[in-house]
């Protein structure tokens, strides 16, 4: 049997390869010499009178062989992993490395408790978090640098799965000073009131979010907006509210946050019914998980779906 010839490692190695489509980054990874991986590689192409991958321009590409391999790898490694796992002592000894991604209000307000009591429950897992906008992660979901991400609503590349989770409420708010100098409660919400007389904070340059709000409580996105300043940072967004520059979004929870430690603001009601975003799991098809990852996904979803009831 062509098995008889191999060991696991050479399967290991060649998954590691194949998902991050780098020698170097899969030593890193296997903790091995780079010409380690390489041999490991030209071994098994040996065995299977194959070749995996071609060098092109000092990059790695898959073959066709190479794809249908690591279908099958992928499978069955994660399956033996699991098996080991439960042989071990099962979920109250999971041990292993965890990366993943959250937006910064989000993980800080919903996810960070639920991983906080995961974590003491499973001190053999170590975890690795990154803050970051949703194109950010996405890029690291490809390079294989992210076991998996929560996303806010954006068109993601095709190899990304994403199953939505948590809805968020938006909402437009300025400080109470900044409203009282608008008028106040004689302050007129028409989509004419808000380009004459406010001033707004946005996250990125064209005002996505904002015009975004605009369309779905006046169906327009044609609106002329006084931004004073763009930045991609929520906590900084929410400061500038403060400060009386002008409105901005923040969802409901982080305005929750910031009345409960005193400071006063209002809330735009516009029309309709409050505005909408959904947060969604994303994560590489076809990568394998490790025991460790599939308990961390299966437990913060399930927490997380639980508070989004509440």
């Amino acid at each position: 049997m062509l098995i008889d010839h191999l060991n696991l490692n050479h399967l290991r190695i060649f998954e590691c390869v194949y998902r991050t489509r780098s020698m170097t980054k899969a030593a890193l990874e296997m903790h091995l010499t780079q010409s380690g991986v390489s041999q490991h590689i030209k071994t098994l192409e040996d065995v299977l009178e194959i070749k995996l991958f071609d060098r092109i321009k000092q990059r790695i590409v898959p073959t066709d062989s190479a794809h249908s391999l690591y279908e099958k790898c992928k499978a069955a490694l994660g399956e033996i992993e699991g098996i080991l796992g439960e042989i071990k002592g099962g979920s109250d000894e999971l041990h292993g490395k965890v990366s993943f991604g959250v937006p910064i209000e989000f993980g800080n307000n919903v996810v960070m408790s639920i991983l906080s009591q995961f974590s003491k429950d499973h001190p053999g897992i170590q975890f690795q978090l990154k803050y970051g906008f949703v194109t950010e992660m996405q890029e690291l979901l490809l390079k294989g640098e992210l076991d998996f991400a929560f996303i806010d609503e954006f068109q993601t590349d095709a190899r990304i799965h994403t199953e939505s989770v948590f809805e968020e409420h938006l909402e437009l708010c300025v400080s109470d000073a900044y409203y009282k100098k608008l008028g106040g409660a004689v302050f007129k919400e028409s989509k004419k009131a808000f380009e004459d007389n406010v001033a707004f904070i946005d996250y990125q340059p064209g005002e996505p979010l904002l015009r975004s709000w605009f369309l779905h409580h006046y169906g327009t996105q044609s609106v002329k907006l006084d931004v004073r300043v763009a930045v991609m940072d929520v906590q900084g967004v929410a400061r500038l509210i403060l400060s009386g520059l002008g409105a901005g979004i923040l969802s409901s929870y982080l305005i929750d946050s910031l009345e409960s430690q005193g400071n006063k603001l209002h809330r735009f009601k516009a029309s309709g019914t409050p505005q909408k975003n959904t947060i969604s799991i994303a994560y590489l098809k076809g990568r394998s998980q490790s025991v460790a990852v599939q308990n961390t996904m299966k437990s913060l979803l399930s927490s997380i779906r639980l508070s989004s009831r509440k």
